[in-house]
């Protein structure tokens, strides 16, 4: 088994030029890695200019770019009684009644831009997870005195902190063995839970939220603003490397892993988009990501082998090779029939016997000679 492999970056708006002096990057967060058993392999930096240009942020927010922008609510799968037993009103219903959007057009609607939404978001009447990456909230309307709902509103603001000008991230590829550090304690004790306020104080959402303005933040971090990210689990990781780094999954050690378990690079790199799969045999669907989250490595991949059997397609029919041909079919050739030119064959002779037998009664004479099927076929001459 391989070393455990994580991909962390600061986000931008904890990139600031303070910062950029080591301060965070090597003084703390690297103490706070070592200090956990946890090595550095490689770092770098990534410009705005660079994100944008190669949609990094919305390949690796791709679960959630879809649901805010690139898909209609009708066509995403909510879990209907999670929706109605949140907000009161059924899915069908709230449909019909239009009173559903996804982030951008929730823009249009309520006349705000990304900032905006994101305000409306944070002060929303009731909200809801689904799954990873999957967010519902209930806004008022300003001058209707009614509701809509809202999908993965905070994503248009979050985008832009990532493709603004003079923005960056700071990125970091760690390991560590999963024997001295389990990935729950990686991300819940050494990172710190989303929400900064419920971090432990030693770990690195818990150290920006307390001294944020010592680290040169412009403002106390919040749930979307937490200072750092880092992967939710070994196969993230892979997804994300693989995203930000270029790296091709088949390249990396747990992707090697992965493919010679029967997981094909196909495969891996299709769900590096966090799809809806079969998560149970009664055909049940979820996030592929929240199926493996917090999991170490090895349980990481025996879940992942069991989802890839419970997703394979179909069996084809058997096939089998004709003894006469190279060729295949899917099933055994039906048994022939008498071609038409064989039957005619046959009434050809019995036409010859009758004309032979009616001669010979006639007084002997000899037979016209059957040089021509056809005559013979319709009692000619």
């Amino acid at each position: 088994m391989v070393k455990q492999q994580a991909f962390v970056f600061i986000k931008p708006h904890a990139c600031v030029p303070k910062n950029d002096e080591n301060l965070l990057y090597k003084d703390k967060l690297v103490a706070v890695m070592n200090d956990n058993g946890i090595s550095i392999v490689n770092q770098g930096k990534i410009s705005a200019a660079t994100i944008e240009r190669k949609k990094l942020i919305d390949s690796h927010y791709y679960a959630i770019a879809s649901k805010a922008t690139l898909l209609k609510p009708s066509q995403l799968n909510v879990p209907e009684g999670i929706f109605q037993q949140t907000f009161g009103i059924s899915w069908k219903e709230a449909l019909e009644k239009n009173k559903c959007f996804n982030a951008m057009d929730a823009c249009k609607e309520l006349n705000v831009d990304a900032e905006g939404l994101e305000k409306r978001s944070r002060g929303a009447k009731k909200s809801v997870k689904f799954g990873g990456g999957f967010y519902c909230a209930e806004m008022e309307k300003p001058n209707d005195g009614g509701s809509i709902y809202v999908f993965n509103a905070f994503f248009m603001s979050m985008r832009s902190q990532f493709v603004e000008k003079g923005k960056q991230i700071k990125w970091f590829v760690v390991e560590f063995d999963d024997e001295k550090l389990k990935w729950e304690d990686f991300r819940g004790k050494v990172l710190g839970p989303t929400d900064p306020k419920k971090a432990p104080e030693t770990s690195l959402r818990g150290i920006l939220f307390k001294d944020w303005k010592k680290y040169g933040l412009p403002r106390k971090p919040t749930t979307g603003e937490n200072g750092v990210h880092a992967s939710a689990s070994p196969f993230e990781a892979l997804a994300e490397i693989a995203n930000w780094l270029g790296e091709p999954v088949d390249e990396q050690a747990y992707g090697k892993l992965l493919i010679q378990h029967g997981i094909t690079k196909e495969t891996l790199e299709m769900w590096g988009k966090d799809p809806q799969v079969n998560i149970r045999g009664d055909g049940l669907k979820g996030s592929l990501f929240d199926q493996v989250e917090d999991m170490d490595s090895k349980q990481c991949m025996k879940v992942l082998m069991n989802i890839n059997k419970m997703n394979e397609p179909a069996p084809k029919p058997p096939v089998t090779k004709s003894s006469s041909s190279k060729k295949t079919s899917a099933a055994p050739p039906p048994t022939p029939k008498k071609t038409e030119s064989s039957n005619g064959g046959s009434n050809a002779i019995i036409g010859l016997l009758v004309i032979v037998g009616l001669t010979l009664l006639a007084g002997g004479k000899k037979p016209a000679p059957a040089a021509d099927k056809k005559n013979a076929k319709n009692g000619k001459k």
